[in-house]
């Protein structure tokens, strides 16, 4: 067994030099002597907290670094990050952060003005590491950068001091610490190189970098707020670790298709960087860079794409991994069978040849591909600062000459909490938002006063183009001159091609917001707004008998939580009916007077900004009388960035919920501590049942539910309880409990359908308790779905129940489909009876991502339904 003393070590370690360092001013010490071993060392991973605590003795050992923090990570850790540059360069942060916001902003600028700004300004280039924590290389390089950069004493990195001002951030603190505890107690052990069990971010794993657009995360509102609102870079360099194999290292020119919301600019630069980069690889000799293949620019989510449309030159690599700090030895028998002839090409111009592969070795790639990124942005300092202003400039001066000018959203709308939401995450991220001052009118629509208006004249308006308009997927086989590289490009007869992530996210379907494009030139009266607050909650009528809560916002279920929680009553109206002169709809959220104290609605009302009436009669109707229901959620050992997700809008709602491992269901007895199981969705149903093999993770981690959690879900249902199946998830029950239900979907072909990461319509029964308070139609995001038939039964009472489905023509709302006859007037969602219980299929991604707040009330009623009487 490999000694871990080292590692051991090297937490006192810390300690012991950090008061001697300071006492005796001794040179810098190299991260050797702080972390007790060398940076990207075999078998040893540098923690977060070991990272900072070094970083703290740099900015006390070195005038070239401070440090600064930008708020708390999901595990209440602080996010700190590190400023490199020269010291006089440092000594006027303030001075330089001011420049490179007045050139990104544009404002009244003068090309003058902007040329001379330009030229004193410094290029300020933000690199990240670590957003994928098992992607462990880009962290660790953090450490060894800042000391490169530190002690230099050439020319030539001097130079690159005194021209650009270095953002170095550790992007997932958690995860960093969350890996180093995992790997080093297994070194030396058969499960040396096992994937962690659990996620490493606490909600969104692999998906942190999913987020970005919407920044439903903190850590990534936290590098929203550092990159839009406080340094404004010229340069954001995002590094991974999943090159394709046998390439050492994926970069950029990236793939096809190319988002179509970006300056032209931004492309070019893109690639002069890659270009920088690849010569860099090759002068020191280290081979195997490539590019121009599966990583494209489409989708907007990521850390990348989303600054792409700031005019902020985004760039990614991907550097070769094995397993955390292991090494491992390849041949060119292990390649597959297109490198094996070691043939070049214009994108691989110098193939790996194979050998040892070690931690060491993609540090050392990361370094050199970040000296690349700042040597370019030191050469062109200047350039890439005008630049960003001519992005600017160029993007106000087209949307004040072309629709559309501007998108504008009714303050009226089904969900104003939700609405709020979104107008507060698009100031977030550097949009300028206003409200009408007074009524007016575009494209012969009247607006009242208080319209919220996204003027299109603004430098960043290609970012909130990107995210409100409907996507139009680009079919890849008719352009073969973008991708194939070929003298003759070849026509592609094949079934299409989809982007390596979604390929379509239009935001205010996701979200349920009603938003209109202005395609005439308007100037209302418009007062620019720093924070979007949603209209005051209020309590009106006379609340005799009951109060009434609309089922359409989001807060009411936070309020419903509450109500609960003190032991009040909250019904459900089985009927439309009528009070006050005003209609209500199915579904309408009763809480009776005398269950709940009005101080506490008043909270309510005014807290979560609700529009709450009094009633002073019961309403001649039938109800479901809702009861706190004990809900559990399974949490497989093969983590699922879904669960993260569900676990995340479930405390943001304030739903109670427990973890329910593999052991638990394999135990039996679900009924005894849980009313409902939510079952998330995984990558594959099979690995629910099956986990982790025998011998791949430490004993307690392997099985799954295995065939006897099966019979206990079956069971749990049978007796009363109900289990929602969140997206493909649900073909678990359908092919272990006999239901009489058909996926069409199962294990299609690509030849017959392709739909995976878009928008469709689907048309609800919002009549049915797990639909209340949707409209009849609304957009669902639909990745690796389902599309449920419904077959006979003789028992016609428990006759599975459609709540939704896909539309008879034209469901596509945005993205790409392709066979679309497969899915049309299929259930989207099923309520199956069996037994005692019910077992409701959500076969889209209602919660997906925590994105699409629009359909979250389907897993949220699903919930309580489980409790109604």
């Amino acid at each position: 067994m490999r000694s871990m003393k080292k590692y051991r070590l090297a937490l006192p370690l810390i300690f012991f030099f950090i008061p001697v360092l300071l006492i005796s001013g001794q040179s810098i010490p190299d991260p050797e002597k702080i972390l007790g071993f060398e940076v990207g060392a075999d078998y040893h991973l540098a923690t977060y907290t070991q990272a900072i605590a070094y970083f703290k003795v740099l900015a006390k050992n070195s005038d070239k670094i401070k440090l600064f923090d930008m708020g708390k990570t999901s595990m209440d850790q602080t996010m700190t990050y590190a400023v490199i540059s020269s010291p006089e360069n440092l000594s006027k942060l303030d001075h330089f952060k001011q420049i490179s916001k007045r050139l990104s902003l544009v404002g009244s600028l003068s090309d003058a003005e902007a040329k001379k700004m330009a030229q004193e300004g410094k290029a300020i280039v933000y690199i990240d590491g670590g957003l994928h924590a098992s992607e462990c290389a880009p962290a660790q390089h953090n450490i060894q950068l800042a000391y490169n950069l530190i002690t230099a004493q050439d020319k030539n990195t001097l130079g690159i001091l005194d021209n650009i001002i270095l953002i170095l951030v550790f992007a997932n603190p958690d995860g960093m610490n969350l890996l180093a505890e995992w790997y080093h107690p297994n070194v030396g052990t058969p499960y040396e190189i096992s994937s962690m069990p659990w996620l490493y971010h606490k909600y969104a794993g692999h998906d942190n970098n999913r987020d970005s657009y919407i920044a439903n995360l903190i850590e990534t509102q936290n590098m929203t707020r550092l990159i839009n609102q406080e340094w404004h870079p010229v340069i954001l360099y995002n590094h991974h670790q999943t090159a394709p194999f046998p390439a050492r290292i994926w970069i950029p020119p990236n793939s096809e298709p190319t988002n179509p919301n970006v300056h032209p600019l931004i492309v070019r630069w893109q690639n002069l960087i890659g270009s920088a980069m690849g010569a860099a690889f090759d002068e020191q000799g280290k081979e195997g860079a490539i590019s121009r293949l599966i990583f494209d620019t489409w989708y907007p989510g990521y850390v990348t794409q989303v600054v792409d449309s700031h005019n902020i030159i985004s760039i990614l690599t991907e550097t070769a991994l094995y397993r955390y700090a292991t090494p491992h030895f390849y041949t060119i028998r292990d390649f597959p069978p297109e490198y094996r002839d070691l043939t070049m090409s214009a994108f691989y111009p110098n193939p790996w040849k194979g050998g040892w592969w070690r931690l060491k070795d993609a540090v050392e790639y990361s370094l050199t591909a970040s000296m690349a990124v700042l040597d370019v942005a030191s050469k062109y300092r200047k350039e890439l600062l005008f630049n960003k202003y001519r992005m600017g400039k160029d993007i106000i001066n087209r949307f004040s000459q072309e629709p559309p000018y501007a998108w504008i959203i009714p303050e009226k709308q089904p969900d104003s909490h939700t609405t709020t939401l979104l107008l507060n995450r698009m100031i977030l991220l550097g949009i300028d938002i206003y409200r009408s001052a007074e009524p007016f009118s575009c494209d012969g629509i009247q607006y009242p006063a208080g319209t919220f208006v996204i003027p299109m004249n603004q430098p960043f308006a290609l970012f909130i183009k990107n995210v409100f308009e409907v996507q139009d997927y680009p079919d890849l086989r008719k352009y073969p001159v973008l991708w194939q590289g070929l003298i003759r490009p070849r026509k592609f007869e094949g079934a299409p091609f989809e982007s390596y992530d979604m390929m379509g996210w239009t935001l205010p379907y996701q979200l349920g917001v009603q938003v209109r494009k202005a395609n005439s030139p308007m100037k209302p009266n418009l007062t620019r707004l720093k924070e979007v607050k949603p209209p005051a909650g209020k309590i009106s009528g006379k609340p005799d008998f009951a109060y009434l809560l609309s089922h359409q916002t989001n807060a009411s279920f936070i309020a419903m939580n509450r109500i609960l929680k003190q032991g009040g009553k909250v019904l459900w109206a089985k009927e439309a009916f009528s009070a006050q002169n005003t209609k209500f709809p199915e579904g309408t959220i009763i809480i009776p007077s005398r269950s709940v104290k009005r101080s506490f609605i008043e909270g309510l009302a005014r807290e979560l900004s609700l529009n709450i009436i009094g009633v002073p009669e019961r309403p001649p109707i039938q109800t479901h009388d809702l009861r706190k229901v004990k809900v559990g959620m399974y949490k497989s050992w093969i983590p699922s960035a879904d669960e993260g997700w569900t676990r995340l809008i479930l405390e943001k709602y304030e739903f109670p919920y427990t973890s329910i491992l593999d052991a638990d269901i394999r135990a039996g007895n679900l009924k005894k501590n849980h009313d409902v199981i939510i079952m998330p969705d995984t990558w594959r149903p099979e690995m629910v049942i099956k986990g982790h093999p025998k011998g791949t993770m430490p004993p307690q981690y392997v099985g799954g539910i295995a065939l006897q959690g099966l019979r206990n879900l079956k069971n749990f249902v049978e007796e009363g309880g109900m289990i929602v199946f969140l997206n493909s998830v649900c073909n678990l029950p359908i092919e272990n409990f006999r239901l009489p239900i058909r996926n069409v979907l199962r294990k299609v072909k690509r030849e017959d359908f392709v739909c995976d990461g878009s928008i469709l319509r689907v048309e609800f029964d919002s009549k049915h308790p797990v639909a209340y308070g949707m409209s009849e139609e609304a957009g669902t995001i639909f990745s690796e779905s389902c599309a449920f038939e419904i077959m006979p039964t003789f028992d016609k009472d428990k006759a599975p129940v459609s709540v939704a489905k896909y539309p008879a023509e034209n469901p596509l709302m945005s993205g790409w489909i392709y066979g679309q006859k497969l899915i049309q007037q299929k259930s989207a969602i099923v309520e199956v009876f069996l037994g005692k219980g019910k077992i409701i299929l959500l076969g889209f991604p209602v919660q997906f991502r925590a994105q699409s707040y629009g359909t979250f009330k389907l897993l949220f009623n699903s919930l309580f339904y489980a409790g109604a009487r």
